[in-house]
């Protein structure tokens, strides 16, 4: 009987002394739901890419060993032709959205593939359907959540039987998340074959029929994973006694935003004081990224009142914020590429650093230290976010805000994170406005949660 994935003595490096796999031999069958784990860095999306094509012939590098998808040794074929036999979920939603809307974006690969105009409306329907999307949304308009679900849809429509998912979960609430796994595990049950790399363990574990962990360049079977879902569960240990509070910072009245004709964000007051650390949590599409940037002057309202108390610029009176507004308002975005753009790391965090010395404390805090001279977008996921947060706080701001920032990090490094970034709001004071959906963490990150629901704050 074939075999789903096969891997036969694969060693990759993207430079000549630094391999990433190391021999590695692999299998899956058809019918397996399959998990892989790992700290940051380790290679997991490497594994992926090299599974689908992206590695060698879109990322560079040393590849050598034999792949083999469905039975066809697939080691010379390109990544488009590998996709019809295997179907991808990448880690960034926005890298594989290429269409305005929903029902578009699911086609265009079952365009690729030159189905039959009738079978391509059925998939596109049925997938839409099962991932829980219009298919007339505007995909400019969806959540980052919401934007996972859709690519998935993407793939799914697609008709390969073999599904490849980095960290799908990332972005999801916990229902949207086990809905998305229940969906996954159905697919195996009826001869599909999922392979995963996921660090939100507590929630894909219990769908896995086999756990792998990767390290040191080795893929290993688990033979106990409980032992490493029960390390997963852990909650951050957290400090719960707030911070002396300073001035107010930012109050708003009843913003708005709305898109065009649909409103976002429905009348949210808040007030935000120095040394505060505030959580905004809630369902996929509630708003939390849209409230984030308003607060962060990178949109700006249309009803409703905004002040703020950090800069001296009034922005009753002046439409945009000030240069001097973002020298003192760090953000972090969902998708840290988006913000990465120097040549190192170290350049990167560098970049405007309130000193050269807070800079190389930042590396060391965040645990980049060895990673100073590599390019920030050949980082790992969860080394991007790290670099972006270090890059942030070295500006050192007086509110940091924080969207999703623990995607990608394992417990050692989220633990590492979280309390980087309260030892420095101890020493400065500054306030931490975070959205998330980790439960690892969101208690280390707040003395005050905000939920939200459909744009409004609603606890």
């Amino acid at each position: 009987m074939k075999k789903a994935i096969e891997l036969h003595n694969v060693t990759f490096s993207y430079t000549e002394d630094s391999a990433i796999l190391k021999n590695v031999s692999y299998e899956q069958d058809y019918g397996e739901f399959v998990v892989l784990q790992g700290i940051s860095g380790e290679g997991k999306t490497t594994f992926l890419s090299v599974i689908n094509g992206i590695i060698p012939h879109i990322n560079g590098g040393d590849l050598e060993g034999k792949i083999f998808l469905d039975g066809e040794d697939v080691t010379e074929l390109s990544a488009g032709k590998r996709a019809r036999l295997a179907g991808s979920v990448l880690q960034n939603a926005d890298d594989q959205i290429v269409d305005d809307k929903a029902e578009d974006e699911v086609a265009f690969g079952c365009e690729n593939l030159n189905i039959p105009i009738n079978e391509m409306k059925e998939r596109v329907s049925s997938s839409l359907e099962k991932m829980m999307i219009s298919p007339e949304v505007s995909t400019r308009t969806l959540s980052g959540g919401q934007k996972q679900r859709l690519i998935t849809a993407a793939a799914l429509a697609m008709g390969q039987r073999i599904i490849l998912l980095d960290e799908p979960l990332a972005n999801l609430d916990r229902e949207s998340a086990v809905f998305l796994l229940r969906t996954l595990k159905e697919l195996t049950q009826s001869g599909y074959a999922v392979l995963i790399v996921e660090h939100r363990l507590d929630l894909v574990l219990p769908f896995a029929d086999k756990v792998y962990s990767i390290s040191e360049g080795e893929i290993i079977l688990e033979k106990d994973p409980q032992k490493i879902l029960t390390h997963n569960q852990e909650i951050i240990p957290y400090d719960n006694e707030p911070l002396k509070r300073g001035k107010t910072l930012i109050e708003t009245s009843n913003i708005e935003y709305a898109a065009g004709s649909i409103p976002i964000i429905r009348g949210v007051s808040l007030n935000i004081r120095e040394g505060e650390r505030i959580t905004i949590l809630g369902a996929n599409g509630c708003g939390k990224t849209t409230l984030l940037k308003l607060l962060a002057r990178l949109i700006y309202p249309t009803g409703g009142g905004y002040l703020q108390n950090i800069v001296k610029t009034n922005f009753l009176t002046t439409l945009f914020a000030a240069p001097s507004w973002f020298k003192k308002a760090g953000y972090v975005y969902q998708n840290p590429s988006y913000q990465l753009f120097m040549p190192t790391v170290r350049e990167e965090i560098g970049y405007r650093a309130a000193s050269k010395e807070r800079a190389e404390r930042m590396i060391e805090m965040f645990g980049l230290r060895g990673l100073e001279e590599r390019h920030p977008h050949s980082l790992s996921e969860g080394q991007k976010r790290r670099t972006g947060v270090a890059a942030v706080c070295a500006c050192d701001p007086k509110i940091l805000f924080l969207d999703e920032p623990t995607v990608g990090q394992d417990f050692e490094n989220l633990k590492l994170m979280v309390n980087s970034i309260r030892t420095l709001q101890k020493e400065s004071g500054f306030a931490v406005v975070t959205v998330t959906h980790d439960i690892r963490c969101k208690d280390a990150l707040s003395d005050r949660k905000i939920t939200m629901k459909l744009g409004k704050t609603v606890q």
